[in-house]
């Protein structure tokens, strides 16, 4: 073997070896926590909301987003967040890439079918279903913790299904932690 060729295989065998490294890395399992929070799969979910009378929240997110990296550092990450997550919402982690499957209303579709049923065409994105896994709202982009808060109340604790967010917020307050 003459030393170009050498080289040239180590360097397909170390990238093999990075790209294997980097899908492992991605490759994380569901039930991961930040914060505390017990992120479950899209399926879990429906049944755990059904049973714990809860609502869903579905983080849709790409590996590559920086947003949606910051999403889970600054906002997921806030204890404030992450104590209302877990006494209104069962919480999801999708993927909008991936093609991992999933059931929506009795139809099998991967996450990407499914995130883009459901409007997404940015990341991150979060999306309220009920306890029956009915769409409450779409909600795009990044949202700094002190922001995210009033959403999850106004939703968690029913308000929106009796007045505006505009008329939520000005009762308590826009910044409200």
């Amino acid at each position: 073997m003459t030393k170009t060729s050498f080289i040239a295989a180590a360097m397909i065998l170390g990238v093999v070896f990075l790209a294997f490294f980097l899908q492992s890395q991605n490759s994380a399992p569901a039930t991961e926590s930040v914060a505390g929070i017990q992120w479950v799969t899209f399926d879990e979910a429906v049944t755990l909301a059904a049973r714990d009378n809860k609502k869903i929240l579905v983080d849709v997110y790409t590996d590559w987003c920086g947003w949606c990296k910051k999403m889970d550092s600054e906002v997921y990450a806030n204890e404030t967040v992450a104590g209302i997550l877990k006494a209104s919402f069962i919480p999801v982690k999708l993927n909008a890439e991936s093609s991992a499957p999933l059931t929506f209303q009795g139809q099998k579709l991967t996450s990407q079918q499914f995130a883009a049923a459901a409007g997404v065409n940015g990341y991150p994105t979060t999306l309220f279903l009920d306890n029956t896994a009915m769409p409450i709202t779409i909600v795009p982009g990044f949202h700094p913790s002190e922001r995210f808060v009033p959403i999850l109340r106004y939703i968690g604790e029913d308000h929106y299904k009796s007045v505006s967010f505009q008329e939520y917020q000005d009762s308590n307050g826009r910044t409200s932690q």
